[in-house]
């Protein structure tokens, strides 16, 4: 009968002890605002397509005459509470982004963000010549890595449209980009 009864509290330990492991380990998994600390090089790529018009979600697209191709190469980095700065070199249609340095980097770019605990999030970048971009974020690989696709920009100034509905007092651009960031100087888990 002893023999009986410590298997069972053997058994019953390992059981408490694998359950423990399992919530310890569930709870590493979730994200917090603090998962993205550190410096990310980050790619874009996506188009420009028009200017938006009225309130989301019943805006209008008054579209370019053609859409702007978008490349640009950033880093960003993120101080685990919310905040962060981005630099950045963007090709606009082949030529490098209007109003920025035709050799160097873009600076000064403010960026904020929260990660919700199932690892989705929002990063929202402010530029220097006030053009606002929000993006919609997963974080992957325990922060080592971030995808993001465009949910908004807003520019100060530019183009009118195709239309001539206007934008030389500020608008909201239609925009079709993705954004992937990998935490520099970190090993990640596909790797060996």
């Amino acid at each position: 009968m002893p023999n009986g009864f410590f298997q069972q509290a053997a058994a019953a330990a390992i059981a408490l002890l694998s359950l423990n492991s399992l919530a310890h380990a569930q709870d590493n998994d979730a994200c917090t605002i603090a998962t993205l600390k550190g410096s990310y090089g980050v790619t874009v790529h996506g188009q420009s397509l028009g200017i938006l018009t009225g309130t989301a979600p019943n805006q209008v697209l008054h579209r370019f005459a053609a859409p702007v191709d978008i490349d640009a190469v950033a880093l960003a980095t993120f101080d685990g509470t919310g905040t962060g700065t981005q630099e950045d070199f963007a090709m606009f249609n082949g030529a490098v982004r209007p109003g920025s340095p035709p050799d160097s980097f873009v600076s000064n770019e403010m960026l904020s963000y929260n990660v919700d605990a199932n690892c989705t999030g929002e990063l929202r970048l402010t530029f220097p010549n006030d053009t606002k971009i929000t993006q919609k974020i997963v974080v992957v690989d325990n922060g080592n890595e971030i995808s993001g696709v465009t949910s908004a920009q807003h520019i100060a100034s530019g183009p009118p449209a195709f239309d001539t509905t206007p934008c030389d007092k500020g608008c909201d651009v239609a925009i079709q980009a993705s954004a992937h960031f990998v935490r520099v100087g970190q090993k990640h888990e596909h790797e060996h």
